[in-house]
């Protein structure tokens, strides 16, 4: 009798289990559909330890997932990952007539404000969901089942930029739950402290070294642009052999220089989410920069600041231009041969004074040479130390690296201003632009009628394809099409054997369905016209026709290169400035597999998808480097010291000067040459396929005539 009341809990239990396998909430779609972010994943830069982020269409029907009970219904704003703000509901009417007369606050995107509820489920969790607009009214104290609608998909979060669904779940006693169990959903939902060695040992590192070589492999499709598979293989034989001794958790150096020996301007070292053990680090107590090939002290040591402004003749017994090469090593995010993004980031050659030293100690010295002669040994301070600013020339420098970027305001994505009676100014930060902005940036555009518009992609680190499609429309007065040979590619569609080290995908997702393969081609191919930005046709509502002169320099990424690089090709603007950091020809972005290594659990973002721009290749477009200015500005110190006064846009001000001299686009077609030959065989090909036709037509009718005739030979 008790085996047989055993038994039967055994069954009642397993049977609740199984009842417990929630609804997917976004109708039409199976449970993992569109997964955005899961838990143990990152979102950019920001870890999400708890949360599911479900994408689709604004307006997608959003279902309730489990019978409960409403225990809260209003609206939120969710501008990152770590934050929130609550505002009220009115039960009396629907998310949609609550929405429309929500009065705004703290210079919020109204687009990223969207309803929100907590449900409360019969074992005492709640589950809360955010992303939710529609013609639905809710009221709290209201029971739901399962399959009831909760309203339709809006924006539930200001850093995802598209629509999305927050979906999370909490205990009783209010600590994070797994989101993903409830839906029979493998997960990497740790709420617990993860552990991990610290050192790794030789044999654990060359380990993960392994599983990125294979990773990599798998799913890079720009490997080869870099290197072959053998070459590759080489390089990561040499990078395992170069481990020798125990690796600090706190600076892995080989996967810094994995993701330099690879650079891209898509693939990053995600930071670290677990706390590596505290190290002491030692550097010098002068602080240098390196531009128009020279070096200089640009903050010291308290003691030492009278050694502000010098300039360096050696240090170490090494000359500054050695000095420099070798931190090139650590520098990322650029593609190819850019040549623009290492002498930037160089300008802050002691932003890598910690790796360039890292086994310093408190008794290392370094002597320097000044170029009047003077040598001094300075010795090692640890890190950090009381700096002087007094008389340095690095807040300049600061403020010169900061402009076009909005870290104090994200909200304000682009700016836009009249400089003179002729030239009008749009700085666009992101492509990252919710709809609302979007509509008013490209209303701005459409009514400016400033004969000259200078739109500077300084240090914008690129964004939404679709945005980027919009605002080039505006400046389009014929279709922008003259880039070539534009396709997507990825190396495979499924089946990945690196899944198990995949944190963004689940197991089975659909990637890449619209892809097909070519006859005697590997890999798969994608001909999407919007992603590769292959046709531009024109918004002739809110068209701009005067002259464009777009800034661009080394932290010009993605959609950033490719805004410039459409004008340029279809000779409707000019680049200024210097080379941007990503590719022209091609980049690869869009989709990533964010590989987490299974001994330093350090996270490496792979781009999947190889965007080919254009395969044209000319003087104007050379193979390797980013889109290359129409009139270059070279790096100086005056321009990162922004001026005698501490205040000017050098560059700004070249463009300016540019205008004024009624310098636009070059007399001749730097396109038109290769562009004619290839029309050329464009048309030779047609002219062969029409020959090819007419012959075979004419062989029909005269095949048609002669068995006529035989035909008549044989009656008679």
């Amino acid at each position: 009798m008790k085996k047989l009341f055993l038994l039967s809990t055994i069954v009642f239990v397993l049977n609740g289990a199984f009842a417990q396998t929630w609804l997917w909430p976004m109708a039409g779609h199976k449970a993992g559909e569109n997964i955005i972010s899961q838990p143990g994943s990152n979102i950019k830069k920001d870890f999400n330890c708890c949360n599911i982020f479900i994408g689709g269409k604004a307006g997608d029907v959003v279902l309730c997932p489990v019978d409960g009970v409403l225990q809260n219904v209003d609206f939120c704003y969710n501008p990152n990952m770590h934050s929130s703000y609550s505002y009220s509901y009115n039960d009396a009417k629907t998310w949609d007539e609550n929405y429309r007369t929500f009065n705004m606050v703290d210079n919020v995107d109204k687009q990223y404000i969207s309803g929100s509820v907590c449900i409360k489920i019969a074992d005492g969790r709640k589950v809360y969901i955010s992303g939710i607009l529609g013609p639905y009214r809710l009221v709290k104290g209201q029971k739901v089942s399962a399959g009831d609608t909760l309203g339709t998909l809006a924006w539930s979060s200001a850093f995802i930029n598209k629509p999305s669904l927050d979906f999370s779940v909490s205990l009783p006693n209010t600590t994070h739950d797994d989101p993903m169990k409830p839906f029979g959903l493998e997960s990497n939902f740790h709420l617990e402290k993860l552990e991990r060695d610290d050192p790794v040992s030789v044999e654990k590192m060359r380990e993960d070294l392994t599983v990125l070589e294979k990773a990599m492999l798998e799913l890079y499709p720009s490997l080869n642009e870099r290197m072959s598979d053998n070459e590759f293989h080489v390089t990561m034989d040499l990078l395992r052999q170069s481990v020798t001794e125990p690796v600090p958790q706190i600076a892995p150096l080989q996967l810094i220089w994995f993701c330099h020996l690879l650079h891209d301007s898509h693939m990053t070292l995600l930071d670290d989410r677990l706390q590596p053990k505290p190290r002491d680090f030692f550097i010098p107590s002068l602080y240098y920069s390196w531009v128009d090939d020279t070096m200089r002290v640009v903050l010291a040591d308290k003691q030492y600041d009278k050694y502000i402004g010098r300039v360096i003749k050696s240090i170490g017994g090494v000359s500054p231009r050695e000095y420099a090469e070798q931190s090139e090593k650590y520098y990322v995010l650029y593609d190819n041969d850019v040549q623009s993004k290492l002498k930037e980031d160089q300008v802050f050659l002691s932003n890598v004074s910690v790796l360039l030293n890292y086994d310093s100690t408190a008794s290392s010295i370094s002597h320097i040479v000044f170029d009047d002669g003077e040598e001094i040994d300075i010795p090692f301070r640890k890190y950090p130390f009381i700096i002087s600013s007094e008389m340095s020339d690095f807040e300049r420098i600061n403020k010169w690296r900061m402009l076009n970027r909005s870290l104090k305001n994200p909200d304000s994505v682009y700016t836009t201003r009249q400089l003179n009676d002729s030239t009008a100014y749009l700085s666009i930060k992101t492509f990252d632009i919710s709809e609302t902005k979007l509509e008013r940036l490209v209303s701005w555009i459409g009514h400016c009628k400033a004969p000259n518009m200078i739109i500077d992609m300084r240090n914008n680190p690129g964004g939404d394809p679709l945005v980027l499609n919009r605002l080039l429309a505006c400046f389009a007065q014929q279709p922008f099409n003259r880039q070539k040979g534009s396709h997507l590619y990825v190396n495979k569609r499924d089946n990945f054997e690196s899944m198990r080290y995949i944190q963004n995908h689940i197991e089975g997702e659909p990637l890449f369905t619209d892809y097909v393969q070519l006859e005697g081609k590997p890999g798969y191919y994608c001909f999407d016209s919007v992603k590769t930005s292959v046709c531009i046709m024109p918004d002739t509502e809110h068209q701009y026709t005067g002259k464009v002169y777009v800034l661009t320099n080394g932290n010009s990424l993605s959609c950033a290169t490719v805004f410039p690089a459409v004008l340029v090709r279809n000779r409707r603007g000019v680049s200024v400035g210097r080379e941007t950091g990503s590719a022209y020809h091609y980049i690869t972005a869009l989709e990533t597999a964010d590989i987490q290594l299974p001994n330093t659990m350090r996270i490496i973002s792979i781009p999947l998808v190889k965007v080919v721009f254009d395969t044209t290749v000319c003087d104007r477009t050379p193979w390797g480097r980013g889109l290359l200015p129409d009139y270059e500005l070279p790096l100086t110190y005056n321009e990162v010291l922004m001026g005698a006064d501490g205040e000017t846009d050098v560059m700004l001000e070249y463009a300016l000067q540019l205008i004024a001299d009624g310098k636009y686009l070059s007399e001749e077609d730097p396109f038109a040459e290769l562009d004619a030959a290839q029309n050329g065989n464009k048309l030779r090909i047609w002219l062969l396929v029409g020959m090819v036709l007419v012959g075979a037509v004419v062989v029909f009718i005269v095949s048609r005539i002669c068995k006529k005739i035989q035909a008549e030979n044989m009656t008679i």
